[in-house]
């Protein structure tokens, strides 16, 4: 099996992940010294060895085929894309498009750092727009580019937007809430998990 099934955010929502940093072109100051995948479970052997066998399948021809089968198995109405790992080339994310294609009634949501990326950019968009995918531009404060002006919708780190429901502790997990893959004009806010809040707000951060 390559996919996750569930975690206490997600609730049985199905998911996919890579390794952390190294698949994320798009990485900001702030994912070196703040991303949740360097903290906690994510730092596991078994989780990291996880997710390099992710990333070897990736390469894989069959890689399309494999992942239709497993999220088709699991009758989700919805999958989240990276919680960990982003888009890393182009290829990459054209397979991700035709496992989309093949499975039009799920929904795949999640967000992306690799917006930031000019050799990613033509590819993510044409993703982001397709009918079954709900995906948001990543952003924290140590970002100098803006998103807004190229059609994204975003998903911030203690910035703009309406606050994230299990952060505030209003819904038990995403399938409850179901606010970020049901609706795409939408823009969220995120607590920062690790760290601390001043720090990060310090402008010799940025």
């Amino acid at each position: 099996m390559l996919i996750s099934r569930g975690n206490l955010k997600l609730g049985d929502l199905p998911s996919f992940s890579l390794p952390v940093i190294t698949t994320c072109p798009g990485k900001t100051p702030f994912c070196e010294r703040y991303c949740f995948g360097l903290k906690g479970n994510f730092n596991l052997l078994n989780v990291k060895e996880a997710n390099d066998r992710r990333l070897d399948a990736t390469l894989r021809p069959d890689f399309v085929d494999i992942m239709v089968g497993e999220i088709r198995k699991t009758r989700a109405p919805a999958f989240r894309l990276h919680v960990v790992g982003d888009f890393y080339s182009v290829e990459y994310i054209e397979k991700w498009g035709n496992i989309l294609k093949a499975l039009p009634a799920i929904i795949f949501f999640g967000s992306t750092r690799s917006w930031r990326c000019g050799f990613l950019s033509a590819a993510i968009k044409e993703f982001r727009d397709m009918d079954n995918a709900y995906i948001k531009a990543s952003v924290d404060l140590t970002d100098n580019l803006s998103p807004l002006n190229c059609g994204w919708n975003l998903w911030s780190v203690e910035g703009d937007g309406l606050p994230c429901p299990h952060d505030n502790g209003t819904v038990a997990n995403c399938l409850e809430c179901r606010r970020c893959w049901t609706k795409k004009k939408l823009n969220v806010t995120f607590r920062l998990r690790w760290g601390d809040l001043a720090e990060y707000q310090s402008p010799a951060l940025m």
